[in-house]
């Protein structure tokens, strides 16, 4: 039989006689002093997961495919303020166009006009001079009638032109205003939005590798963390197995009740003494080495935790609001422009509409009144022809009818003339379109508020992470010392258990067993083998028993088979 050598320095630290009390109360508690350290680490688990949340928080926020495009789009932005000159400066070419156009236009309609007023007259000098025979003055009427119709074109080509000519005044006014505030902001302000946007762009990478290592660490963290609280079991393994040690103390007393010879009680006290001895002392050992690691291993995790709380700190002070501040600066700088230069947009849009309005009407129109110069050159036909039946008074009436036919061939002159402006027109709204259509949005203020939006939102969200991640960082911090200082204080158990091996220790050994002693241990120790559920604890009670009870006691350790869990 195997002893184990224990001092017997302070043996009397526990009364013998309240041996058993005491150790019933160490395993009572131990399960409350574990679950409160299990569940210190459960709650930093916990926090470490609410760091890894607001982290990926960051880098959604501010992931190249939300934040990014807003930095392109500020980027775009001064692009297209920094052209703004040279954009204007085409636009006002075609205004420019557009106007000489409507002017030609005006002033072949001002010939057509005076042709038809020509006309009219020339038309009542036929009456007077035809003395007012019936079929010239029904030539006349009819003329007068196509004449009026032809001025109610002109009138109506007139308003359209007017209004033409209007548009482009108000677009030519846009782009003064757009221009003055331009000279005020360029080219500085969207160098400067330029420079801002690049410096956004690298703080978000910046903030997306701190996100990496922040989240990298807290996983590392996390996972320890959760080793750790597996490792936890070491407080309900030692339970059990002074638990087991009250349970033999239990049936060592009932045994030496049904034994009549004290000597033999002394005998098998002094077996079951040793035997529980050695096994207190080899839960103290397992009990020291287990829970010296863990917190070994927690205090072990204050470089990893110190170094998550300096990365979130360390970005407290660049977190996006130096740039978020200069942006809405440089932004604030452009709104006035941005919005005049949306409205000088909306007029160039509308402006296309319009022109293709007038061109489409005025080429209506135009046809309208080619065929009333038709109709006036017939009816002055007609009338010579007439004239020729009508001797004196038809040589009077055709001089005016030669006078009609000239008009209405001025007339036609002053519409050939009209087609060429049309055309211009036409292909300066082609033009513009084509241009438009390339430049795809400029609503720039609309651009810049959304990026700002996501970019505001981004910095936001960095600056409630670093924040809460910072709070968060420090409680796991102080939930990992309170977990170590808890379970080192729980070293303390693993004396009382060898102070109890001293005292069980103490009982002095037997050389000899007697007839009766052997009887009670056969049945005792098969008992006390039956309360073990780990392996650890047969290898003890095999290595600290007579060797004739070490058989008997496997066998029946074989039959219980109850340590399928170890």
């Amino acid at each position: 039989m195997q002893h184990f050598r224990i001092d017997t320095h302070d043996a009397q630290a526990i009364d013998p006689s309240d041996l058993k009390r005491t150790l019933a109360l160490v395993a009572a508690g131990m399960d409350a002093r574990f679950v409160r350290a299990g569940s210190t680490l459960a709650t930093a688990i916990e926090t470490i997961d609410r760091i890894i949340t607001s982290i990926e928080g960051v880098t959604g926020a501010l992931d190249e495919s939300v934040a990014g495009i807003a930095v392109s789009s500020l980027t775009d932005v001064a692009g297209q303020l920094e052209a703004l000159p040279d954009i204007q400066s085409g636009r006002d070419k075609d205004m420019a166009r557009i106007g000489a156009a409507s002017r030609v236009l005006r002033d072949h309609v001002m010939d057509m006009r005076q042709a038809l007023r020509v006309l009219h007259i020339y038309g009542m000098n036929i009456k007077i001079a035809a003395s007012g025979e019936a079929a010239f003055v029904g030539f006349v009427n009819n003329m007068g009638q196509r004449l009026a119709t032809g001025e109610e074109h002109l009138e109506a080509f007139l308003a359209k032109l007017k209004e033409l000519s209007g548009s482009v005044g108000t677009v030519q006014q846009a782009g003064r205003l757009l221009a003055a505030e331009a000279t005020k902001i360029l080219p500085a302000v969207p160098r400067r939005l330029v420079r801002d946007a690049a410096a956004l762009h690298t703080h978000l990478g910046d903030v997306a590798a701190m996100a990496r290592q922040v989240a990298e660490i807290a996983r590392t963290v996390q996972g320890r963390v959760a080793t750790m609280l597996g490792a936890l079991q070491v407080g309900d393994s030692t339970r059990q197995r002074i638990e087991h040690v009250v349970s033999a103390l239990q049936l060592l007393d009932g045994c030496t009740l049904d034994l009549p010879d004290p000597a033999a009680q002394v005998e098998v006290t002094a077996v079951i003494h040793r035997l529980l001895a050695a096994l207190l002392e080899t839960s103290a050992a397992d009990f020291d080495r287990d829970a010296a690691l863990l917190v070994a291993s927690l205090r072990a995790l204050r470089p990893d935790t110190a170094a998550l709380l300096d990365l979130i700190e360390d970005d407290a002070g660049r977190n996006g609001r130096p740039f978020l501040t200069q942006i809405e600066e440089a932004v604030g700088e452009v709104a006035v422009i941005t919005v005049q230069l949306q409205e000088a947009d909306q007029r160039s849009a509308a402006m296309l509409g319009l022109i293709a309005e007038t061109v489409d009407e005025l080429t209506g129109r135009l046809a309208q009144l080619q065929r009333v110069q038709f109709n006036v050159q017939d009816i002055a036909t007609n009338t010579r022809l007439l004239c020729r039946r009508h001797g004196e008074l038809g040589k009077a009436v055709s001089v005016v009818a030669g006078e009609v036919d000239i008009y209405a061939h001025s007339l036609g002159n002053a519409m050939r003339g009209v087609a060429r402006p049309i055309a211009e027109l036409a292909e300066t709204n082609g033009a513009l379109a084509a241009k438009r259509a390339g430049t795809g949005d400029s609503d720039m203020g609309d651009k810049l508020a959304q990026a700002l939006v996501v970019i505001r939102e981004g910095c936001q969200r960095t600056d409630m992470a670093v924040r809460e991640g910072g709070d968060d960082a420090r409680q796991l911090t102080e939930l990992l010392a309170i977990a170590a200082d808890e379970i080192g204080a729980e070293l303390q158990l693993g004396a009382t258990m060898r102070q109890a091996a001293i005292v069980l220790s103490a009982t002095p050994p037997v050389d000899a067993l007697s007839d009766a002693a052997t009887f009670a241990l056969g049945t005792l120790l098969p008992q006390i083998g039956a309360l073990y559920t780990m392996a650890q604890e047969r290898d003890v009670h095999a290595a600290n028993v007579p060797a004739d009870f070490v058989v008997a006691s496997a066998v029946v350790e074989e039959e219980d088979d109850d340590d399928g869990l170890f």
